[in-house]
């Protein structure tokens, strides 16, 4: 059987000059989804058509579940069905459609909705709509005609070559395809907020290498694998994914040993920041993301975000910036995440935690600190330890 998913976006539209770059991105990150299944050809009319031939109803629903919900940049997808551009034919696809839809649904009102991009007709797409609805109103005579607010619509994609017809439009992720905002690094623990902060990175085209800071044997290799799971899930919106794991133990018993404990925490967050650094200049990242909320724990006012920064090389991009914990909860659940996150496997983030930890750090009281401390000898031993993992 052969479906013909006709795609829409909405962003790329914008793009003007750079758009055919966006299309091949967003199309490149379709076809790595859709490897397994039959996908025969790709055609572009300011919109995106592929072309698939399915077993059965339920692999034309499983290609539409993956376009809808794993890539980014798409408006919406229609499954539908390829007529020759002739009157009579598409009247009898739009009848054929609309029982189905009675025989599921029971609608009692209905539309027409015709589009004609080449205007390669002579009619008007209302002219064209007013005929293709007398056609299907004689077949279904009890059915009222309502185009404000109509049970079923019949839609009509009038092209150069050929029609297509579909009854269904689903929503899709939107945003921008990922990879077209280049490589970035994000700073995935195994809490709630970071995988979220990711998948918001990937919406606006970040392409996430994951960077794990493990501390063994104080965290267990659960904790590990936990991080990993995270990961596969953001994989699912990407065409691979990367994970930078690095043993940050004898970073953080120095850091206790020798440093004021009231500064533990922003000590640790600038380390890890030093060692990010690290990695992104040798893999070419664009950014840094982290799952940081603002006032959602002591390291997360502005001061002490303020503090963490002083000491980026790069941009450092907080997509969770101004989300509430249930905000972001609601976004971990819809996307996977939740479940693995709140697995009862502690990561290094939740070690040594101060009892009163300083919310109102200042960069020269930092610098006092870490100057108790061999910093450059810390950082380049910590990216030493690097594991590189593709999952």
């Amino acid at each position: 059987m052969k479906i013909i998913y006709l795609i829409k976006y909405g962003e790329l539209m914008l793009k003007k000059k750079n758009r055919r770059f966006f299309e091949d991105m967003v199309i490149r990150n379709c076809y790595a989804v859709l490897r397994a299944h039959n996908i025969k050809k790709v055609k572009l009319f300011g919109r995106f058509l592929f072309e698939a031939e399915v077993t059965d109803d339920a692999e034309k629903n499983i290609i539409t579940e993956k376009l809808r919900t794993r890539i980014f940049g798409l408006n919406s997808i229609s499954p539908g069905i390829e007529i020759e551009n002739d009157m009579d034919k598409i009247a009898e696809e739009c009848i054929r459609q609309a029982e189905i839809e009675i025989a599921a649904h029971n609608p009692k009102t209905f539309k027409i909705e015709v589009r004609r991009p080449f205007k390669n007709f002579a009619k008007t797409s209302l002219q064209i709509a007013s005929d293709l609805g007398s056609a299907v109103w004689t077949r279904f005579q009890h059915l009222e005609v309502d185009l404000t607010n109509p049970d079923m619509t019949i839609y009509v994609e009038l092209l150069q070559d050929f029609t297509v017809v579909y009854s269904k439009k689903y929503q899709c992720l939107k945003g921008l395809p990922v990879g077209t905002a280049g490589k970035v690094g994000l700073l995935l623990s195994g809490g709630i907020d970071s995988p979220v902060a990711g998948y918001l990175a990937q919406k606006r085209g970040c392409y996430l290498n994951c960077i794990y800071f493990h501390s063994p044997p104080h965290t267990s290799q659960k904790a590990k694998e936990k991080v990993f799971e995270l990961a596969k899930k953001l994989k699912d919106y990407q065409t691979g994914i990367r994970v930078y794991t690095v043993n940050f133990t004898e970073s953080q018993l120095m850091l206790k040993k020798l440093t004021d404990e009231q500064y533990f925490v922003v000590l640790g967050r600038r380390m890890m920041m030093r060692i990010a650094n690290k990695i992104a200049k040798e893999h070419e990242f664009k950014a840094l993301i982290t799952g940081e909320s603002l006032g959602q724990v002591s390291s997360q006012t502005l001061e002490n975000m303020h503090c963490i920064d002083t000491i980026a090389e790069l941009p450092v991009l907080r997509p969770l910036i101004c989300y509430d914990k249930d905000e972001t909860i609601e976004i971990a659940r819809r996307i996977g995440t939740f479940d693995i996150s709140v697995l009862p496997y502690d990561d290094c983030c939740t070690l040594f935690l101060p009892p009163n930890p300083n919310t109102r750090s200042k960069p020269y009281n930092l610098e006092r600190e870490e100057k108790k401390v061999d910093i450059d000898a810390i950082v380049k031993k910590a990216v030493e330890t690097v594991e590189v993992t593709d999952l």
